[in-house]
């Protein structure tokens, strides 16, 4: 499938982002599609500000970037990022991807690898996209306008958490996120296809899923990253859903430092 391309000029003011620590090794952080920067709030208690830099971004349509638009592709995702990182003046930096950003990650690596030095993708969609069925792609779109389905889809893919864990989801997102931005980025995530540009990279990728996500298990993972990566590993979190960094923050701080830690020191040899 031919990508999109993004016909929509540079935004000069550059995405909205927040920014927590001040240490030598510097981390990228996107959200998925649901929610925005603040779905790691829960989790920087448990960072080391001391090692890392860490530069949690919001999309163009959401949270800090709310009011950005765009033609919502992961090329444009892409640029956006690398220029965030362009104005930290950040040469090599790690990346973390959520989500539908996981594809995000691949596409940033393939473009710029020698800036990357490791990816941490968390319950990722892949550069082969995510097929939905035409129900479930209905369904997906209808979460933007339909509360309950908003609340069904975050208690479907957090292996049934609370009602009211569904309702802090759902505000969360009517607070933080464009409408006009949320098809855009489902079109991107379900239809993205750019596998042949990935593969083989040898970026030093971590995969971290939950044990209770139903649709982006071990098995979907074992024949996309791990498939195409070949210095990719696979950690799966137990009792865990789609967002680890909330459902699990200490442990899910420890997981991912540990391995940006490795790879920087290995890097350093």
């Amino acid at each position: 499938m031919k990508q999109q391309v993004c016909t929509t000029p540079p935004d000069r003011t550059g995405l909205g982002h927040v920014q927590h620590g001040s240490g030598p090794e510097c981390v990228l952080v996107m959200h998925d599609w649901l929610g925005d920067h603040t779905n790691y709030d829960a989790v920087m208690p448990y960072l080391d500000g001391d090692a890392f830099t860490y530069v949690f971004v919001d999309l163009r349509g959401y949270g800090n970037s709310v009011g950005m638009r765009g033609c919502y592709t992961v090329e444009e995702i892409a640029r956006d990022c690398l220029d965030l990182a362009d104005r930290f003046g950040w040469q090599r930096f790690h990346l973390i991807g959520h989500s539908m950003t996981g594809l995000a990650t691949q596409r940033i690596a393939a473009d710029a690898p020698q800036r990357i030095k490791s990816v941490v993708a968390v319950c990722p969609v892949s550069a082969a996209g995510n097929r939905l069925s035409e129900d479930a792609r209905g369904f997906f779109a209808s979460t933007g306008e339909n509360d309950d389905a908003f609340r069904r889809l975050v208690k479907f893919v957090t292996g049934g958490l609370s009602d009211r864990w569904a309702e802090v989801k759902l505000q969360q997102n009517r607070r933080a996120v464009a409408p006009e931005c949320r098809g855009g980025y489902l079109e991107m995530f379900v239809n993205a296809d750019f596998v042949d540009d990935v593969c083989g990279l040898e970026t030093p990728y971590l995969i971290l899923i939950g044990d209770k996500d139903p649709g982006l298990d071990e098995e979907v993972m074992n024949r996309t990253f791990l498939a195409w990566h070949p210095n990719a590993s696979l950690h799966v979190i137990p009792n865990c859903g789609h967002y680890p960094m909330q459902e699990c923050p200490p442990y899910f701080a420890t997981v991912v430092e540990n391995f940006l830690s490795k790879a920087a020191q290995e890097e350093k040899g």
